[in-house]
């Protein structure tokens, strides 16, 4: 188990560069739980997803429910780094995904702004300073979409800018922006100052080696947020990831975002604790 100065010290070299998040509702099986996950490892940022313990994204709340919660962020010394929404988890009209979506996914694209404007509210209230989405459910041959793609995401990143936030796109493997190639080929098509990217490497670790392979495809400055997934970090994990390498090559090349532990496990909420340890001790040798 990692030591008291062991953290400490971790955590003195996010504060210098690297800062440390989580994922309230994958450390955590309420919201107290997931605050107080914060505090005993001494946490100044959290992703909003869930409301822990639930399926009920935080951007579903009423406007009243939003403003509880961003008091209750405030007296806990949280500030939100992200929100991990679900926009356009969803097929574009007229293609044939290679996985049939769930019902859920009817009509979602359709009211893809209304779902934006829910999102931006929340993130406008709680302080968050960007949020997430996908490239659409993936087809057989994704990249001859790409310009498709382009043309439904830069509206809605234009849309996010006049409230002052970020659009992040992640690679996630369902969709048709899977690898950090493919996020990279992609982010040439969106221009906008309120586009980024948010890398999740585990996403794509079956397929590509995170470091150093593709992390030297990224522009870095363009990233506005990275994940870190239990199965790459946790010693044992499924999917390895080099996150020693990682953390270096990031504080070397100028990134002060968060790094935010989204642990997926199937015990997420028991391995988030040695997964944070881990995060902190590798966050102390770069």
């Amino acid at each position: 188990m990692i030591s008291r100065r062991g953290l400490l010290a971790g955590l003195a070299a996010a504060g210098a560069g690297l800062r440390l998040s989580v994922v309230t509702d994958e450390v955590a099986f309420t919201e107290d739980e997931g605050f107080a996950f914060c505090k005993q490892y001494e946490l100044g940022l959290c992703e909003l997803r869930n409301v822990p313990g639930t399926k009920r994204g935080y951007w579903t709340l009423g406007a009243a429910e939003q403003r509880t919660l961003a008091g209750r962020l405030r007296g806990e010394g949280l500030q939100v780094s992200f929100i991990d929404s679900g926009l356009l988890a969803a097929p574009l009209p007229g293609t044939v995904p290679v996985k049939t979506p769930g019902a859920a996914e009817a009509g979602r694209f359709a009211g893809r702004m209304e779902e934006l404007d829910r999102v931006l509210e929340l993130a406008v209230t709680v302080g968050a300073p960007a949020v997430r989405c996908f490239a659409l459910r993936r087809v057989g041959a994704p990249v001859e979409l790409f310009g498709r793609i382009a043309d439904v995401i830069a509206p809605m990143a234009e849309r996010a800018g006049r409230a002052g936030v970020k659009l992040a796109l992640e690679n996630e493997s369902s969709c048709n922006v899977a690898t950090t190639a493919e996020l990279v080929a992609f982010a040439k098509l969106v221009g906008s100052r309120w586009f980024g990217l948010n890398w999740d490497p585990g996403n794509a670790a079956h397929v590509e080696r995170a470091y150093p392979d593709a992390y030297g495809l990224l522009p870095v400055e363009r990233l506005v947020n990275v994940q870190v997934k239990g199965k790459g970090i946790l010693p044992g994990g499924a999917d390895p990831v080099d996150w020693a390498g990682i953390l270096r090559a990031l504080r070397r090349d100028g990134y002060r975002g968060p790094v935010g532990l989204e642990t997926h496990t199937p015990a997420r909420q028991a391995d988030s604790h040695p997964a944070i340890r881990e995060l902190i001790r590798l966050t102390a040798g770069v």
